[in-house]
């Protein structure tokens, strides 16, 4: 596991590297608010279509090839990303990036590997808050190493150290990580994938009516993310005047505090609350945080708000993924986590041509607006999926048949 997390802290560092800047310099090129949220959506796209791809894989070759192959492809996609000077050549970084990020669910995959049920929630956890500390000191990095401010925005610089930090990241993958599954787990699962194809397996999957349901529940909020998330930026400097520093500092405090949920808090929550409790509240603290936002007259008071958003969105995410993991089968571990993260993905390429839209169109806080209305029906399906899951005869069995 400590090998493991290391992985996952330096690509989440690699990532956050080059998110304070992007924004604005796909601006710098000439690209309108809804061109540039979309570009930077492109990522989406491509974990859209490599999680389950990753995950399936993994489930037949092993956990650490796949990360050692996926976090090389990071390297290779944040040096064209640095030399990027077109909108073409962004676009295509960023997809390609997305393509060989897939990796979570491998990692997700891992932790269910080598983990119990009972102590699945925290590691789940720990996972998340590996990433978040890579994201406390990638964008503050980023957002020093991207310009002063709006006009001298440039991805150069982070694109290059992010590149060396995951190639460096490969190799120590490589050396020092040892692989979850046994040769015998690997054999028995390529003996049931000859039978079935990828998108045959996924389709069975959404056949499972919880599984279904959990699905879009993080469609649904992972849209209501990308609303937010994406458009950050431009956001802060339409309200505050914010350029890649300030926004990089922000980012960071955010990575702290999603660490701190899914590293600390939620392996200590969910023994006394549960995993669904813990699921609801948090999906209802995120748009208590946007609304206060939206109101903000003063960045110390967006800040109260960004707090409520953040920390419930980390509780969401680990808890849920956490729910995701008992659907599934010790085969099917990587393929269950990978179609689960594919649907969330969906969400997040859906929601940034949107955000730029309202953006353009609306004005700055009609995405704010729009993401906390994607909360709503997510709510209502939670509550749909704990009553089925609280039911002793509705196991993962009854699904799984």
């Amino acid at each position: 596991m400590p090998i493991l997390l290391s992985t996952i802290l330096m690509s989440g560092l690699g990532f956050g590297l080059v998110l304070p800047s992007f924004l604005f310099v796909a601006e710098n090129l000439g690209a309108p608010a809804w061109v540039a949220t979309t570009i930077i959506g492109t990522f989406a796209i491509g974990q859209v279509i490599s999680t389950p791809i990753w995950g399936r894989l993994s489930d037949r070759f092993g956990r650490k090839p796949i990360l050692v192959i996926s976090l090389a492809g990071q390297a290779a996609s944040y040096v064209l990303l640095a030399f990027a000077d077109t909108l073409w050549m962004m676009a295509i970084a960023r997809t390609l990036n997305g393509l060989m990020s897939g990796n979570l669910s491998v990692a997700m995959a891992y932790v269910t590997d080598v983990t119990t049920p009972e102590k699945r929630a925290g590691s789940m956890g720990l996972v998340g808050g590996a990433i978040s500390l890579g994201f406390i000191v990638g964008p503050a990095v980023g957002g020093v190493l991207g310009g002063a401010d709006a006009e001298s925005a440039t991805l150069l610089l982070p694109g290059i150290v992010a590149a060396v930090v995951c190639a460096i990241t490969s190799v120590g993958a490589l050396l020092f990580l040892r692989e979850s599954l046994s040769a015998e787990q690997r054999r028995h699962h390529a003996e049931n994938s000859s039978q079935e194809g990828g998108l045959r397996a996924a389709g069975r999957l959404l056949q499972r009516p919880t599984l279904a349901l959990m699905i879009m529940a993080g469609f649904l909020v992972y849209i209501g993310m990308a609303l937010f998330e994406t458009i950050f930026p431009l956001w802060s400097g339409a309200r505050f005047g914010w350029g890649p520093r300030e926004v990089g500092f922000i980012f960071t405090y955010l990575g702290l505090l999603v660490g701190t949920v899914q590293g600390v808090l939620v392996g200590r929550l969910v023994p006394r609350f549960g995993e669904g409790k813990l699921v609801t509240f948090g999906l209802a603290c995120y748009p208590i945080g946007l609304l206060i936002m939206t109101q903000a007259p003063t960045w110390p008071v967006m800040m109260f708000g960004i707090t409520f958003t953040a920390g419930g969105g980390a509780l969401f995410i680990t808890t849920m993924s956490s729910l995701v993991s008992h659907q599934a089968g010790e085969q099917e571990r990587g393929l269950v986590m990978g179609v689960y993260q594919s649907g969330s993905w969906l969400g997040r390429s859906v929601g940034p041509p949107i955000t730029g839209f309202l953006f353009g169109a609306l004005g700055a806080n009609a995405p704010l607006y729009a993401a906390a209305l994607c909360m709503l029906p997510a709510l209502a399906i939670v509550a749909v999926i704990r009553s089925r899951t609280s039911r002793p005869e509705h196991g993962r069995e009854k699904e799984l048949s």
